[in-house]
């Protein structure tokens, strides 16, 4: 048999597994060569790909070759094949946007706990909260995925793009950007070119007001509204809606609601809730919650650690199931290791997906065979940063007066109290705690439990713990003590001994 055919088959079969430099023998047999591919869980997927390269390569005819796959014994599973593929999978994770996944984006995506599937794709209106990394882009693109199998447009708009843009120009550059995406399902293409003509004019002249748009609301109300009288509706996504500042998000929201109120056309946003602002009380316009539109969060926060653990164990065996591997625990010295990337990931899924693929990556390079939990404490000693930027980039306007308010936070626990944990009293009018709970939002003081009585009836107590990041690995203040260490079941009596921050906003 011809070597080059051999080589063709595995080269093949790396690409479109994603196996590259898989483990492969050949042995000579009486009928010719038999090449084996050896997998440390060789599922279905698998078969389908080695039998879809054998029939495209080998085909049907006496070539003396025969392929198959066997279940494998590795002797470092973080050197292989697969823990190659699981690392470049979970960065793929990272940053989730309309062409994430492809045609694996079902095999690949996990379903929320909370059954919040159910409700993206349903006829209405829906604003998706939750902290960074929560999965907020994640569901939109399930909606748009599922939508897409049925054959009915939608419209998915990144709105980070937009993010340094007033309101009227945000404004026509959306319609404008739903107009295009729309134009291929729409049947009457000269009324869509008249829009967009009109739109562009508006847009040339750098408009201080909405009133000349708010002229052709009708004309672009009627166009889409071909969509929902062929039966098939059209739904807007708009992720990471957020990035607009916040004076501007109402209008921008009013303006989009005027074209799909009553018209069959839904629309779906992803966003930072204390970051957002739907609806105008003063100017009547944008979104109402829930009347206009309802809510859905994502967030299994360290409130509920069980929930968390079970929510990103899946997500992750998800992914090591797709790459090859029976399950994520294989690559952890033990289950205590997946319990402490939740506690420092704080039940944030791409942050935990993040800091397991930092810690593999460190446990390889020093010819580790497993992933140890100071392995996952390093790692995530080294993520701060990466979440410090976030806070430029997602509260711009006040960024600087975070950044100062978490160096007091930084101080008070790691320097003065020497614990990672403390208490702030729920006063929900006080600027000091909303810009406590933007500080949550943003990952980078994480909620362990929501409300607790402290010393005076009545006042209520939210308990807090600062990012890993700042005190363990690394950057490790031996001294600090962890709050919950072994991650079990914290009595009432622990939370109410745990310092005060009364600093000032």
């Amino acid at each position: 048999m011809n070597d080059d055919l051999l080589q063709k088959v595995k080269r093949e079969f790396e690409a479109q597994s994603g196996l590259h430099g898989i483990q492969s023998t050949i042995k000579e047999r009486s009928d010719g060569r038999l090449l084996i591919f050896a997998i440390a869980n060789p599922t279905d997927r698998f078969f389908a790909i080695l039998e879809s390269v054998r029939s495209k390569l080998v085909g049907d005819a006496d070539s003396g070759l025969r392929v198959t796959l066997v279940k494998g014994k590795k002797a470092n599973l973080l050197q292989s094949a697969e823990c190659r593929f699981l690392l470049r999978t979970l960065s793929e994770s990272l940053n989730i946007n309309r062409n994430s996944f492809k045609e694996d984006f079902f095999a690949r995506y996990t379903k929320s706990v909370s059954a919040a599937e159910e409700q993206i794709v349903a006829a209405s209106n829906h604003i998706v909260f939750g902290r960074r990394g929560a999965g907020k882009s994640s569901l939109l693109l399930y909606g748009l995925h599922s939508r897409t199998l049925e054959d009915l447009p939608s419209v998915w708009v990144d709105m980070q793009v937009y993010s340094q843009r007033d309101a009227i120009a945000v404004g026509i550059d959306l319609l404008l950007e739903i107009l295009k995406q729309a134009k291929p399902h729409l049947a009457n293409q000269g009324l869509v070119e008249s829009a967009t003509a009109t739109l562009e004019s508006l847009e040339r002249k750098k408009l201080t007001d909405d009133r000349a748009i708010r002229k052709v609301l009708p004309q672009i109300r009627r166009i889409l509204g071909q969509l929902t009288a062929e039966g098939k509706n059209l739904t807007i996504f708009l992720d990471d809606y957020h990035v607009l500042h916040k004076s501007l998000q109402p209008a921008v929201l009013g303006l989009l609601y005027a074209v799909t109120r009553g018209n069959g056309i839904f629309i779906k946003l992803s966003a930072i809730e204390t970051l957002t602002q739907t609806w105008d009380t003063v100017k009547k316009t944008g979104l109402q919650i829930p009347h206009d539109v309802q809510e859905i969060k994502l967030d299994y926060n360290l409130t509920i650690p069980e929930k968390a653990t079970e929510h990103i164990t899946s997500i992750l065996d998800a992914h090591a199931l797709y790459c090859g591997l029976p399950s994520i625990r294989v690559l952890c010295t033990s289950s205590n290791v997946l319990s402490r990337l939740v506690w420092v990931a704080a039940g944030v899924p791409r942050d935990a997906l993040n800091v397991f693929a930092q810690a593999m990556a460190k446990a390889s390079l020093s010819d580790g065979k497993h992933v140890s939990v100071s392995s996952v404490n390093v790692a995530a000693s080294e993520t701060v940063n990466v979440k410090l930027k976030e806070l430029d980039t997602d509260a711009s306007g006040e960024a600087e007066t975070l950044h100062a308010l978490l160096e007091k936070l930084r101080d008070f626990c790691v320097k003065q109290q020497r614990k990672n944990s403390f208490l702030i009293e729920i006063r929900s009018e006080a600027l000091l705690y909303q810009r406590i709970l933007k500080l949550v939002d943003l990952r980078l003081l994480h909620v362990i439990n929501e409300g607790i009585s402290v010393g005076e009836a009545g006042r209520k107590y939210l308990v807090l713990i600062l990012d890993y990041g700042f005190y363990i690995g690394i950057r490790a203040a031996r001294s600090v003590v962890l709050f919950n260490k072994q991650t079990r079941k914290v009595a009432y009596k622990e939370l109410r001994r745990l310092p005060v921050f009364v600093g000032e906003a």
